[in-house]
């Protein structure tokens, strides 16, 4: 990353009252972005900086066969914890979702040693992190006593530079607000069982990218966003992510990349168009030639609702690309071999 400009970054998000803004090659030792003075330009106590903090981390893995998505999201006025696992073979997803009250997760500052859990009634969620020994736990268990609706799974993730680059940017939304997120492309291991048996993934396709994310965002929160993975023609790891937010400058501040294998490159901004909706095909591209991409909705994922001052308006279907994506060093990768998901989002809260 380093020979490519991406420094390492501080020690903090914020330091001396000011966000870090940049892109670096690394997470932030502490994402402490409650320590920055004044959002919206004046100064509010901790509690309330809290209360307007937007705070989710997110994976989206699997191998040929598989797709799996799950989210443990903090609106503070609500959460969502989700997990799907779609046979892409069989056509069939397996899942759960609930939208909870209130502010139900607490995702800390230092990424490394942490753990973020929901536990339910009928469904455990579970997040491990342990970035110094290079591995990344997801473990999840659903009871039911509708036996096809019953799954559980545990996955490790191998994180490190020997396998994998992270992204990492702190970028600006106007008004002394910013947003921090890092994303990495890593080598997943794991197993997976439903109705249909028990399925492992131990080969070389399977991955998955974690996201990271903590932002002061507008009241009203939209922004569009692809991702997708999968083996290349060359057998290489390869991976995405393309955003259109409320980031201000996204010439300079942007969080789109590619990967492959083990390194990193940047992409410039782009544009998602839906001409027949969010359930139709998308169209991602940017205006340097690097992103010209179909995304392909297969899989509908939608959180829908209107209650008073909160409300969804959220499609995040998962499916197919067609198209090229480059990384401007003379990579040219089809995306007929990636798969992945899509997120339109709307959200007031």
């Amino acid at each position: 990353m380093s020979q490519r400009g991406f420094p390492e970054p501080p020690g903090a998000a914020v330091q001396d009252g000011r966000f870090e803004l940049g892109r670096y090659c690394a997470p932030f030792p502490r994402a402490n972005l409650l320590d920055i003075g004044s959002p919206n330009n004046y100064p509010i106590p901790r509690f309330l900086k809290n209360f307007r903090l937007k705070e989710w981390q997110a994976f989206q893995f699997g191998d040929e066969r598989w797709f799996f998505f799950t989210a443990l999201y903090n609106a503070k006025t609500f959460g969502i914890a989700n997990f799907f696992a779609y046979d892409r073979v069989g056509k069939k997803r397996y899942g759960c979702q609930r939208v909870l009250p209130g502010s139900p997760f607490r995702f800390f500052e230092e990424l490394s040693l942490s753990r973020v859990t929901y536990h339910g009634a009928t469904t455990f969620i579970e997040y491990v992190f342990d970035l110094e020994a290079g591995k990344i736990g997801i473990n999840v268990d659903r009871h039911s006593r509708d036996l096809a609706k019953r799954f559980s799974g545990q996955f490790d993730f191998s994180y490190g530079a020997k396998v994998s680059a992270p992204s990492a940017v702190c970028l600006p939304l106007g008004m002394n607000r910013a947003m921090y997120s890092m994303k990495v492309l890593m080598p997943v291991t794991g197993e997976f069982t439903s109705v249909v048996g028990s399925s492992h993934l131990e080969n070389p396709g399977a991955m998955g990218i974690l996201d990271e994310h903590k932002g002061f965002y507008p009241w009203r929160l939209r922004y569009d966003w692809v991702t997708g993975f999968g083996l290349d023609s060359k057998g290489r790891r390869v991976g995405f992510n393309l955003t259109d937010n409320q980031v201000k400058d996204q010439v300079r501040y942007n969080e789109n990349c590619i990967w492959i294998n083990n390194k990193v490159w940047p992409l410039p901004p782009v544009k998602v168009t839906r001409p027949k909706g969010p359930a139709s095909e998308w169209f991602i591209q940017d205006t340097e030639g690097l992103v010209d991409l179909v995304f392909i909705p297969e899989v509908p994922n939608d959180i829908i609702f209107n209650i008073g001052i909160m409300r969804s308006d959220y499609h995040g279907p998962f499916g197919s690309f067609r198209g090229v994506i480059k990384n401007g060093e003379g990579d040219k990768i089809e995306a007929e071999r990636l798969y992945g998901a899509g997120e339109q989002k709307y959200l007031r809260a």
